[in-house]
């Protein structure tokens, strides 16, 4: 370990931590003062034509097995896998190009550039228009940590620098990691065959930034965890916890009636909720107050980390993949890896392995998150009172997620 290295380990070991509600309008200073920008002098990839547009190649796992399809075209059919009934979408046969396509034309530039250059008409029609994404999740990506990424590069030794990914079960680790893998690698990094891009942060993915020290993954153990970039997925919470009902993987909570069940259904007479604890089966196992405060446990501490590390958003993933895979290149030192330096999509569901099966793809994936039809299922009003103290305005404001109406 470097010197540096050294005094930044010893840094962390010292850190004392602070409340968000002391950590959070710094926070937004920096995210204020570096602000995402679009279209910078400095562009890792080559900007899109209609003869350079490319998505990943098909993907097999070391079996064999496929994991990513290439998908060019979307037919009136292909809606019934994406959870469309018969009846919907006969309803839909009658609208033309010119009429689906008002308000929708940025997500349709956007599956262009991906390669998908066949789409009917009736596909196009269930997108949700841009004012609604806009409305959820602003007009560009939202990322925090932009201000410590001169610090990664100077203090961090090149042969070994890579970039890691990290995130809460349901946040997107694997498509983020497929982007990153396919996209960009370190150009002096001489440590690891993927060029150091690695699949995720050697203490563990899942795990919380307070294990960076104390828990390792996999095959990581020789791995200088200093000189890896985390770059940590969030997701809106409220979308989040549905995901969470659907598939919680370790986390354990009285879910199976009542979904996201944050605190017993009936309020105390002070108006307060009685929590509905959640448990992490870990060895040794890690308990919360609720699922709430799993999210917001889990945020807080990469919030307030002493070291550089991105925080970037599930939903740009969906919206604006380029624009958030060429910033973090830049943060972190990248270049393309092809040499062509093209931006490959990632269209197909980027799920590995036989826990993460799923049948999503860019755009049934822009229909689910582009709206809020359902983010707020099986909310009770204590599950509102949770919220409430949890999701906090200044932390929703942080992350650039719409605030609830009934929250306001």
């Amino acid at each position: 370990m470097t010197p540096e290295g050294q005094q930044r380990l010893r840094d962390h070991q010292n850190h004392v931590s602070k409340e968000l509600k002391e950590l959070i309008p710094k926070l937004q200073y920096m995210k204020d003062k570096h602000p995402v920008a679009m279209g910078s002098e400095y562009n890792l990839f080559k900007p899109f034509t209609k003869k350079n547009k490319v998505q990943l190649d098909i993907k097999r796992d070391k079996k064999g097995n496929v994991v990513y399809t290439p998908i060019t075209s979307v037919k009136k059919e292909d809606l019934l896998y994406m959870g469309y009934d018969k009846k919907e979408i006969d309803a839909l046969g009658k609208i033309t190009h010119d009429e689906a396509i008002q308000g929708r034309e940025r997500l349709v530039d956007i599956l262009l550039e991906a390669g998908i250059d066949d789409i009917a008409s009736e596909a196009i029609a269930v997108l949700p228009k841009w004012s609604s994404v806009s409305k959820l999740y602003g007009d560009k990506p939202v990322i925090l940590g932009l201000e410590r990424c001169e610090e990664f590069r100077m203090q961090t030794n090149p042969i070994d620098a890579s970039i890691g990914t990290a995130g809460m079960f349901n946040t997107g680790t694997n498509p983020m990691s497929m982007y990153i893998s396919n996209n960009m690698k370190m150009p002096n990094n001489r440590k690891d065959r993927a060029g150091g891009t690695r699949w995720q942060v050697p203490w563990g993915k899942h795990r919380l930034a307070s294990e960076k020290l104390t828990n390792t993954a996999g095959h990581d153990a020789k791995v200088n965890k200093t000189n890896v970039l985390p770059v940590v997925m969030v997701r809106d919470p409220y979308n989040w916890m549905q995901s969470m009902c659907r598939h919680n993987y370790e986390a354990r909570w009285p879910h199976r009636k009542e979904c996201p069940n944050l605190a017993k259904p009936k309020l105390q007479n002070d108006g307060t909720a009685r929590k509905t604890p959640m448990m992490l089966k870990y060895k040794p196992p890690i308990y919360f107050d609720s699922l709430a405060d799993y999210w917001g446990q889990w945020y807080k501490e990469y919030l307030e980390a002493d070291y550089p590390r991105l925080i970037v958003r599930f939903e740009d993933i969906q919206f604006h993949a380029k624009e958030l895979i060429e910033v973090i290149g830049q943060c972190a030192g990248a270049v393309p890896r092809e040499d062509d330096e093209l931006f490959r999509y990632v269209v197909d569901s980027a799920k590995w392995g036989a826990a993460h099966q799923s049948k999503s793809n860019m755009i049934s994936a822009m229909v689910k998150y582009g709206t809020d039809k359902n983010r707020f299922n099986g909310m009770t009003e204590a599950d509102w009172v949770v919220a409430k103290e949890v999701f906090t305005p200044e932390l929703m404001e942080l992350f650039g997620y719409e605030m609830p109406e009934k929250l306001r």
